[in-house]
Parts: C-alpha cells; sequence; structure tokens
C-alpha cells in the first residue's frame, strides 16, 4: 500500500459521483473510473471538504472507528482515493497522481497496447492518409505519445498531447527522446477539461474500450469538437460500428462464468448443500464476461453478424439511444451467447475489427460476451432480434435478445 504523508493536506475533488449499494458500500464515479470506497466512504470525503491532513483526518472519523480492523480500512479508503485522484494537494493536477494498479498510469496495460502491433500499424496507417503538412493534430489520451509522434511523423505541424495521469510526463520524454520535443506539446489533464492555444485539424484518439462504448469516446468527441477542433476536421477514428455475433459459448466457458446446472449438482455430492437459487438466479438474470478475440475463433457461430450500431462520430448529436436489429439463424445449434465486437473506421479505406478472425492474438481488446439467461435450440431460418442500448448519465449500455 502506498504511504501518505500523514501532515499532507489534503481535500475532496470537485464533482465527484457518489453510488450508494444495498450493503452500504459507496463508490466514487469520476471521468469514467469506478473507485470503491467501503462503508466508511461518505465520512471519508466528509472529513476532507476542506484541506487536512490524513492525521487530522482520522482523529474526526476516530469516533465512529470501531476497533483495529476498522481503522485499517479507513486509511486502506483513504490511500486509495488519494491513488486516484479523489483527494487533491492544493495546486495538484490529477495528472501528477500514481494511480493503482490496472488504470492507464501503470506500465502493463500500455505493454499491452503497444505490443498490439495491428492495432497500432493500422492508426499509423489511418494517420498517413489524413494528417497534411500544414495540420495540427490534438491526441486525446496520448498514453505513451506513441500516436502523437506517428502524428508528427506523418507531417503534422504542430501536435497536442492531451494526458491525464502520469504516465504523460514519461511521454513528454519519448517526445524530446524522439527529437520531437518542439513539435509536440504535453497538455496534462482531461480533454474535457483543458483548453488548448490553437484549434487543431485532426483528431486522434484511442478511447475504444472493451465495450467499445466504455470509455465515453462520444462524450469527449463531441467536447472536443466544440472546444478543440476547426469546423471542418477529421477524426482518427471517425467511425464505429458495433456489431452482435450470435454463437455457442461453449460449456467449459459457461462453467468458468456462471452458475450453472451441472456445478450445482457437483457441489451438492460434494458438500450435501443445495445451490439450486445460485442456478436460478442465473436462469432469471443475462451474465456478461469478457474474452480474448483468439479464444473466441472456435466458437460456433449460428447467424450471420448483426449491425447495432453504426455511429458517425462526427455527427452524434444525442449519447443515449437505442437500436434494434433483427437476425436469422443460418446453422443449426444452441444460440446461448452474443457477442459485441466492433470496427473502427481510421481513415479512407483503413479500417480495423475486433472480429474472433479477424483480431490475432496479441490484441490488446477483449470481446465482451453477453450470456442468454436460456439458451435456445435453433434451427436454420429462425429469427431473433438483439437491441442494443446506451442509457443514463453514465453511459451505460445493455444487450437484450429476444425470439
Amino acid at each position: 500500500m502506498e504511504l501518505i504523508d500523514p501532515d499532507l493536506r489534503l481535500s475532496r475533488a470537485p464533482d465527484l459521483t457518489l453510488e450508494l449499494g444495498s450493503d452500504n458500500q459507496v463508490s466514487v464515479v469520476r471521468d469514467g473510473d469506478v473507485i470503491p470506497c467501503g462503508v466508511r466512504g461518505l465520512a471519508v470525503l466528509d472529513a476532507f471538504y476542506r484541506p487536512t491532513t490524513m492525521r487530522e483526518a482520522i482523529a474526526t472519523l476516530s469516533p465512529i472507528v470501531a476497533g483495529k480492523l476498522d481503522l485499517a480500512d479507513v486509511i486502506t479508503t483513504i490511500v486509495r482515493m488519494r491513488q486516484h485522484g479523489v483527494l487533491v494537494a492544493e495546486g495538484e493536477s490529477r495528472g501528477t497522481i500514481k494511480r493503482g494498479s490496472g488504470t492507464f498510469d501503470t506500465a502493463p496495460i500500455h505493454v499491452k497496447m503497444l505490443n498490439d502491433s495491428l492495432r497500432v500499424q493500422r492508426y499509423f496507417e489511418g494517420l498517413r492518409r489524413v494528417v497534411r503538412p500544414s495540420d495540427v493534430v490534438v491526441d486525446i489520451g496520448t498514453g505513451t505519445g506513441v500516436l502523437a509522434i506517428a502524428a508528427a511523423m506523418a507531417g503534422a505541424r504542430h501536435v497536442y498531447a492531451i494526458e491525464a495521469s502520469g504516465i504523460g510526463r514519461l511521454a513528454k520524454e519519448v517526445f524530446e527522446a524522439n527529437g520531437l520535443g518542439d513539435r509536440i506539446t504535453l497538455v496534462p489533464g482531461w480533454s474535457t477539461q483543458v483548453d488548448l492555444p490553437e484549434r487543431a485539424d485532426v483528431l486522434v484518439s484511442e478511447i475504444i474500450g472493451n465495450e467499445p462504448l466504455g470509455e465515453h469516446v462520444i462524450e469527449v468527441t463531441r467536447d472536443a469538437i466544440a472546444r478543440h477542433l476547426v469546423p471542418d476536421a477529421r477524426l482518427i477514428p471517425s467511425r464505429v460500428r458495433v456489431m452482435g455475433l450470435a454463437v455457442t459459448i461453449p460449456p467449459e466457458e459457461l462453467a468458468r462464468r456462471t452458475f450453472t446446472q451441472e456445478a450445482a449438482e457437483a457441489w451438492k455430492a460434494s458438500y450435501n448443500i443445495s445451490f439450486q437459487p445460485l442456478v436460478q438466479s442465473a436462469r432469471d438474470s443475462s451474465t456478461v464476461f469478457f474474452v480474448k478475440p483468439h479464444r473466441a475463433r472456435s466458437w460456433p457461430v449460428v447467424a450471420e453478424p448483426v449491425e447495432l450500431a453504426d455511429l458517425d462520430l462526427r455527427g452524434i448529436r444525442n449519447p443515449v439511444f437505442s437500436h434494434t436489429a433483427t437476425g436469422v439463424v443460418t446453422r443449426t445449434g444452441v444460440f446461448n451467447g452474443v457477442i459485441i465486437y466492433f470496427d473502427l473506421e481510421l481513415g479512407p479505406d483503413v479500417w480495423m475489427s475486433t472480429h474472433p478472425a479477424q483480431a490475432d492474438e496479441s490484441c490488446s481488446w477483449r470481446l465482451m460476451v453477453e450470456c442468454l439467461p436460456t439458451p435456445h435450440a435453433v434451427t436454420p431460418g429462425d429469427r431473433f432480434s438483439i437491441t442494443y442500448a446506451r442509457e443514463g448519465a453514465r453511459g451505460d449500455t445493455s444487450v437484450r435478445v429476444l425470439f
């Protein structure tokens, strides 16, 4: 656990959104992140409503802390809030805060993305076809700076590389190491909160998540069009097609992901305890998991892909939508899941896809898989519909299948 100077004065960051679970667990939602803060989360946030040291905050919270274990939970919560930018020091940019494992401020996620050579090369090709010598380019979420450098190599006059996390400091060093420190400017912060000295001709961003819209690409792009770009700016990517693929999820995959009848019977034999309510709960609601594309290549496909959304990022007015598409079964089998994959338009005649048959083993994206509560035996000609909806303040997506 990362240590905090007990005398460093911290205060809660502005514009926080909170979620309170039925178990009294508090989570903070900010910029697409969900940070679990435990049952003392509200009290901790209240303790830091003004600049306060950790030592002072713990003293304030002591009347409600019940024993050493509870105190340890409070300290862990404070450290986690600090790591994720929920608690900030006066005058501190969130971009300078070291974030926890698995976030964009740590090496593994960037190693994985840089090793995804197909993705990087397709973006490079898109930049070569889109960028012109006099262009100003803005790169949102530059990370290690690879796309900002590619934009400069493609001939951009200047590149503004926006990055909120601490990896931006390293990106700046990478720019300088490649002799591009004078043509690429690092802009610390979130693109929706920073201002640029001039408007850009090209926007490049790689903020497409495993659930393709999960990193708020629609909202971020809309804001960039309004505040950072010239009227006829070019976008990379410019278009996102969200697709649904009806499949048979193999039994061994289901057994690892959800409560199955076979597992419940095995547990009953081992422990003499009935777990049938768990099986029923799985039948009453769908289960979502994520899998590497190449692992799903061998899954039987029972219908042609269905287009669930075709999004022109230059012209989206409303990020909330619901679209229903109809599919026709082409193969006899069991329909028990839908793979959500996407195609990206990265430039004239430059596309890339996370379809299991097209993505290679280095693909750093994972496929979202929606398990149907009830498997359906299907034959050619059977019809089904898939509804793909995006709704709510957080832009949550849902998938629903009907026969």
